[in-house]
């Protein structure tokens, strides 16, 4: 410093001690510039050398300049600031370069000061500083911490100067040329553009954002910024530097762009997962969720924009997107709306990938499903442990509610789709509890609250229940109390929900004594309370402890404390056997259960203790004296005043009969006594049993004082005795069946007393079913089988060896034959069970209660264990269904297509029960185990604890294959007979679609083993074909069978390769290859069938009804073989075209998908072509054209069915089946409006001058042809009213209601065809108007305008119809609205998709 320098400073400092500002601003002005940036240097020089911080010069001289323009001396202020500014900001600059700025906090005073005097700088100023910034930024690709405040302000300010002429030196060297006048707003729009295309450091990268974000922009300005600080984060190295990058665009969203700034923070973080999927990124994501949730708090636009995100990404979320979501629904102003989109988008996924894979035709076409519900559901619940805990409740609060809008069916889905969602929510949940314990006890809470509420999904929670007190019972245990206070609500709750819970509960039951104690409490109350119900709801409790406890004995670690509770638990039931009637019956029913289970028959305290309560009760009622007309006293048990009953007997004695059947087995005997004398006891009690059984045998109906030509129903008290007489005396024979078939099963007693009693019974149903009528006369009890009390295990003991597996039998070495002794004694118990078998009626008795009861276990209460199933598909198949099979070398034996009165025949009942079967065990998710257990049969199969393990896929395929084929032929050999089997052929067809059904759902679902699967149904459709193109007897229901079995394995025509065929990867567009062509005859070969089945179905009608003038297109249409009119007649033709519409509608439903399928594989290839490609969007123009070609298939079918050959209501289903195809072509046509880079194709032209003309004229003709008569009568009634006016007051008659309800039901047909073919002819008009494509002459308009209704002539008849009364049949359509209240939108007919169920 020289000494002139050094005595201005000296001047300087003095004037500053005195606060003289103003002269101090006087001795600067008369400096040279040099000389002021020179003094502000060595100051900021001086400073930083002594790391002091306080710039007092530099100070100084900001204040001067600041006097001077206080005191009106503007430009000397001017000249000073201007300086100083300059040289502060390129000191900083020069100082901090880099981004890692150690001493950014001693500018911190100097920053403070740049700000409080850039109001009063000259425009020039500003902008030198500007863009000596800007020159930085470029140079470094840094902006100094100290401009983190400055810079918005200093580009606010720039850009309010006015014009501006401005040179390549005051631009500081960014641009070479002469000098331009530009405004500031133009410079600031040049400087934002020059720092958004400049490459930033990483870790100053947050800053520019910030200084950039918090400067005032325009709405393309923000899309700039928000654009680079996008890109910028692409170019982060350190993954904590992310959630400050994404936290300033979410800032900066709040000025705009928010879809745009969305939509590329879910992009960048989808691609990061895919290169860094690690737990380090999990946590970043959660800050960034945390961010995300902060800023949309703070601006409810930011959430309505994700939310419409979502809508539009629909199943191309990510995990990361999926999870803001979730945190986005936690805000109480979004939750439901976003639960909505995410609830159905878990349900619209497995709906989806359930038609992908059954439409088989536009497999190949259809681009690759990006989403996968069960990873991204599995990958949210593990990442909420590393990062994203916010989620969980949200998640957890997710899985709830859709599995209560999928079990109450609120979503129009599938029941598939439904069901498979429910188990993929209840295994999130599961997750959830085991890995959070902060949401374990909302968990429970929510399950309690469903259980006492009684939602629909109540059943489901407890089953969830059940698998989290398996998982971790430590974990439920605190939350114990909580089941206890809802089980004090079990007078509202149903005693199946009692039960069930009660079950899901037993192991706290056991192994918690406080949680027992306390539910003891409860069920002792309960079963004492004042409501029938109530107690019901308590007996089903005590009978799921007492099972979970017999249990732990049949698992051999039953102790003296699961003992003393057995012994607790008993006490009460003990109690509740002496209450009301209803109530016993309960009890007697639930124990009969219990007594049925292996596990219970191996458990001797079990056994004693039911011993010392049933044997006192059994000496009340029976009759020693055999003297007496019954051994039960059937009059004890009927109060004589109401003659009502007092004791359900039946109940009582089945209970007992299988006790002591249970007692009298050797083995039980040695295990269960301690003495010699409960030896006898046992002995005794089967004593006074087979007594009971001789006496019950000889016993007749007078002796019971019954009339059988008597009164039996509830009108009279005598009909009232003797409906209660007979019902206890059938019952008590019942039980009696029940212990001689068991006991004779074992040689014990004589087979012929089975059959007596079976007689006596037969003999007393009859005459109760006949007799027991209501008041129309009509019979209360439609089958003995309601009556009877057998058993399960009974029925299928005895079925095992009165219809016998002839291999096992024959051969020793079967493998349900596990050694010698066990052939021999199957042998033995066949032998002893001839004369069973000899008894049809009494086999097919056994026959159909087996079934009975596989048809009940729908109900939970009525559950049949899944082996009893299986067993019982394996009678009906190896016992008789095989030997029809089997027929050609061995005749089928009578018994087995014998009939009895009002009943059916051996066979008949087989099929059913197979059919039962498959049906309950679809149900289940189990009926792959089906064909195993009935073909290759093992004792593992029909243990009592199940399956150890499912079979393969591939041998349960080989086995159905095997299966479906021994069934077909059976039904062959039951047609080939003389007479007929027409109603065991069509049973065996119902079967036999039951396992189609599966067949076709594995060769869909499961490329891999399509092969064999294929083969079958391929072969299998072919065949059902050939049989109605054969001659086969003119039966409505096998009809419909062969015809259901048709369209079942229809998609099978296809070629074989077009199951192997996989999706289109759109991601990777140009390494795919052109997918499988698609050949001219495809669709022909896989539609034949059906389309010559319609043809022919129409030429039987023209036949039957005379009709020899049809037009001349029918006449063409027609020009084929004449049917065979004894399989084509007048009750046969109307099942046929109801199947055919019926699979019509089927095939639109898949159009109407794979439509929405194109809509979205155009919006994914415009996504992913570049920008400024004119490409073609080759995928979705060859979806388009296979799509058209199918539903150009489908015209022939639909230009039979608009035949006016049919009568009646068959043209009313050819009406609606044509207006839902024009539904479909509309959908399809607005589609392609929407994606206008979807080219007019010949496949589209096609279809529309099919549908559009030459279905549409043939259309006109049936309407005018077969509705217009109905208005001509219209027209007659209205002429002869006034002469029927004097009749006004009398009723209609019923002629009359009928024709106009005829009329009424017609006219909404007409005009809601009208309209769609009217909307069709819209959107055409509007897609050639787009596409500059002339389409207008495919549009016969004339037809469609010259139909014309009589408004006047159908008022009246409108007026005075009420649509309360009217069948499905006839229940009209609702109006649609008219044209032009839609007119203009693209979107308007979005209700149009809501007329028709989702496929």
């Amino acid at each position: 410093m020289t000494n002139s320098d050094s005595g201005l400073v000296t001047q300087l400092a003095n004037l500053g001690k005195a606060r003289d500002y103003y002269n101090a601003g006087k001795l600067l002005a008369t400096q040279t510039d040099e000389a002021i940036c020179k003094l502000v240097e060595d100051d900021l020089s001086a400073t930083a050398a002594a790391n002091t911080g306080s710039n007092t010069l530099t100070m100084l001289i900001f204040k001067s300049g600041s006097t001077l323009f206080e005191r009106g001396n503007g430009a000397l202020g001017d000249r000073i600031l201007g300086i100083a500014c300059g040289t502060c900001v390129c000191q900083i600059c020069e100082e901090s370069g880099s981004a890692d700025e150690p001493e950014g906090q001693r500018w911190a005073g100097i920053s403070d000061k740049l700000l409080e005097v850039l109001p009063l700088l000259q425009p020039r100023s500003v902008i030198d500083i500007a863009f000596r910034i800007l020159a930085e930024l470029k140079t470094s690709g840094s902006l100094p911490s100290a401009f983190g405040n400055y810079l918005p302000m200093l580009l606010d300010t720039l850009g309010v100067i006015g014009n501006v002429e401005i040179t390549a030196e005051d631009l500081g060297g960014l641009e070479h040329g002469g000098s331009v006048t530009r405004t500031g707003a133009e410079l600031k729009a040049y400087w934002i553009d020059s720092a958004c295309s400049y490459k930033w450091h990483g870790q100053a990268a947050a800053r520019i954002s910030a200084g950039l974000r918090e400067t005032a922009l325009s709405i393309s300005q923000i899309e700039i910024v928000g654009r680079r600080i996008l890109r910028q984060l692409n170019a982060v190295s350190e993954l904590n530097e992310l959630p400050a990058m994404v936290y300033q665009l979410l800032l900066l969203s709040r000025h705009g762009s928010k879809q745009e700034i969305v939509s590329g923070i879910f992009s960048f973080f989808e691609n990061l997962e895919q290169t860094n999927g690690t737990q380090a990124l999990w946590d970043i994501e959660g800050t960034v969720m945390l961010h995300i949730g902060y800023s949309i708090k703070q601006d409810f636009e930011l959430g309505q924009a994700l939310e419409t995100y979502a809508r539009e990404q629909g199943d191309d979320l990510t995990a990361f997107s999926f999870a803001c979501l979730l945190s986005l629904a936690r805000i109480h102003r979004f939750s439901d709306a976003v639960m909505d989109i995410l609830r159905k988008l878990l349900v619209s996924s497995e709906h989806d990938a359930d038609v992908r894979a059954a439409t088989v035709w536009a497999r190949p076409y259809l681009a690759k499903a990006s989403l996968d519900v069960r990873q991204l559901l599995k990958s949210v619940a593990e990442r909420a442990s590393f990062g994203w805990e916010q989620v969980t409740q949200a998640l957890v609060q997710l899985c709830l509610n859709t599995i209560d809008y999928t079990v109450a069916r609120r979503i129009s889905y599938s029941a598939a789709a439904c069901a498979q969602t429910q188990i993929l929510c209840t295994d999130t949940l599961q997750t959830a509890y085991a890995m959070h314990s902060f949401v374990r006890a909302e968990i429970i809470d929510q399950i309690m609250n469903r259980v006492v509420f009684q939602t629909d999904a109540h059943m489901h929670f407890i089953g969830l229940l059940q698998r989290l007190v398996a998982d971790d019972i430590d974990t439920v245990r605190a939350h114990a109390s909580r089941i206890v206070d809802v089980l004090e609500s079990m007078a509202v709750m149903a005693p199946a929900t009692v039960s069930r819970l009660l079950q899901a509960a037993a192991p706290l039951f056991l192994d918690d004594p406080q949680f027992r104690a306390s539910l003891i409490l409860v069920l002792r109350k309960a079963l004492f309370a004042r409501g029938t119900d109530e107690r019901r709801a308590a007996l089903d409790g005590l009978f799921a402890l007492i099972t979970s406890t017999v249990q732990v004995s049949a698992a051999g670690t039953f102790d003296s404390q699961h003992l003393a509770v057995l012994l607790e638990v008993l006490g009460l039931l003990r109690r509740s056997l002496t209450q009301q009637p209803e109530i016993r019956t309960v009890a007697y029913q639930r124990l009969a259960v219990l007594l049925d289970q292996p596990f219970a028959l191996a458990c001797p305290p079990l056994l004693n203790a039911l011993y010392g309560v049933l044997a006192p009760e059994f000496a009340k009622f029976y009759q020693h004296d055999h003297s007496a007309d019954s051994p039960i006293n059937i009059q004890q048990c009927i109060n004589p005043a109401t003659s009502r009953v007092t004791m359900p007997i039946a109940g009582f004695l089945l209970c007992y009969a299988k006790l002591v059947t249970a007692l009298t087995d050797s083995t039980s005997i040695v295990s269960a006594s301690d003495s010699s004398s409960s030896g006898s006891a046992y002995k005794s009690a089967a004593d006074s049993w087979e007594d009971l059984c001789t006496r019950f045998a000889r016993a007749q109906i007078e002796d019971y004082e019954l009339d059988p030509e008597g009164e039996y129903s509830l009108d009279s008290p005598v009909g009232v005795r003797n409906n209660s007489t007979a019902r206890l005396v059938i019952g008590c024979v019942d039980a009696a069946i029940e212990y001689a078939l068991g006991r004779g099963m074992d040689g014990a007693m004589n087979p012929a007393q089975s059959i007596e009693l079976f007689s006596m019974f037969s003999r007393f149903s009859e005459i109760l079913c006949a007799r027991f009528v209501d008041d129309k006369r009509r019979r209360v009890i439609g089958s003995v089988c309601e009556l009877s009390q057998i058993s399960m295990r009974t029925a299928l003991r005895v079925l095992a060896v009165v219809l016998p597996d002839r291999q096992r039998l024959n051969s020793p070495g079967h493998p349900l034959n596990c050694n010698t002794d066990s052939h021999n004694t199957f042998v033995a118990q066949t032998g002893r069970a001839e004369l069973w078998a000899a008894n049809t009626q009494f086999v097919r008795h056994v026959f159909e209660v087996a079934l009975t009861h596989v048809s009940a276990s729908r109900t939970e209460a009525l559950d049949v264990e899944t082996h009893l199933v299986l067993l019982l598909a394996y009678i009906a198949y190896s016992g008789v269904l095989v030997r029809c099979a089997n027929a050609e070398q061995d005749p089928i034996p009578a018994n087995l297509i014998a009939r009895g009165m009002r009943s059916r025949s051996l066979v008949m009942v087989a099929a059913e029960a197979l059919a039962a079967c498959a049906s309950v065990l679809t149900a289940r998710n189990a009926v792959g185990i089906l064909p195993v257990a009935v073909m290759r049969p093992s004792p593992a199969m029909f243990a009592s604890n199940g399956p150890t393990s499912p079979p393969s896929l591939s041998d349960s395929v080989e086995c159905m294959v095997a299966l479906v084929a021994k069934v077909r032929n059976a039904v062959e050999q039951l047609l080939s007979l003389k007479p007929v089997l027409l109603r065991e052929a069509t049973s065996l067809l119902g079967a036999l679609h039951s396992l189609a059904t599966y067949l076709a759902h594995v060769c869909f679902h499961n490329p891999s083993q399509h092969t064999a699967a294929y083969a079958s149904l391929n072969e299998l459709a072919r065949w059902a074909y050939a049989m109605i193109d054969g001659e086969i007897p003119g039966d409505p229901p096998l009809l419909k069978g062969l015809v259901a079995l048709t369209i079942c394995c229809q998609p099978f025509l296809q070629s074989q390769p077009m199951f192997a065929s996989s999706s289109i990867d759109l991601s990777n567009l140009g390494a795919n290859e052109e997918p499988l062509a698609v050949h001219q005859d495809m669709d022909e070969h896989e539609l034949g069938p059906m389309n010559r089945l319609v043809a022919t179905t129409c030429i039987a009608s023209r036949l039957l009804t005379n009709d020899a003038a049809g037009s001349d297109d029918e006449d063409n249409m027609n020009d084929e073989d004449e049917p065979n009119l004894n399989l084509y007649t007048l009750r046969t033709i109307p099942a046929l075209v109801t199947l055919a519409v019926t699979w019509l509608k089927g095939e639109l439903q898949q159009m109407d998908w794979v439509i929405g399928q194109l809509r979205k594989c155009a919006s994914a290839e415009l996504r992913l072509r570049p920008d400024h490609d004119d490409e073609d969007l080759h995928v979705s123009i060859r979806l388009e054209r296979r799509l058209c070609m199918r539903l150009y298939a489908l015209t022939p079918i639909l230009m039979h069915m608009l035949s006016t050959q049919f009568a009646g209501t068959l043209s009313d289903q050819s009406i609606r089946i044509f207006t839902d195809l024009h539904r479909t072509f509309a959908l399809l046509t607005r589609t392609k409006l929407q994606a206008s880079e979807l080219p007019i194709t010949e496949s589209y032209i096609e279809c529309l001058s099919q549908i559009c003309t030459t279905l549409n004229q043939r259309a006109f003709s049936l309407v005018t042809e077969k509705y217009g008569r109905f208005m001509a009568d219209a027209n007659e009634s209205k002429s002869e009213k006034p002469a029927k006016k004097k009749q006004s007051q009398l009723p209609r008659s019923s002629g009359g209601v009928a024709k106009t309800k005829m009329l009424s039901r017609n006219s909404v047909l007409v005009s809601s065809l009208i309209y769609q073919m009217e909307l069709s002819e819209k959107y055409v008009a509007k897609l050639a108007a787009k596409t500059k494509t002339p389409l207008a002459h495919y549009l016969k308009r004339s037809s469609m305008h010259d139909f014309r209704i009589n408004v006047a002539d159908l008022a009246e008849p409108l007026a005075t119809t009420s649509h309360d009364g009217y069948s499905y049949d006839e229940q009209p359509e609702e109006i649609p609205v008219p044209e032009s209240a839609a007119e203009d939108s693209l979107d308007e007919d979005n209700q149009e998709q809501s007329k028709r169920p989702r496929y």
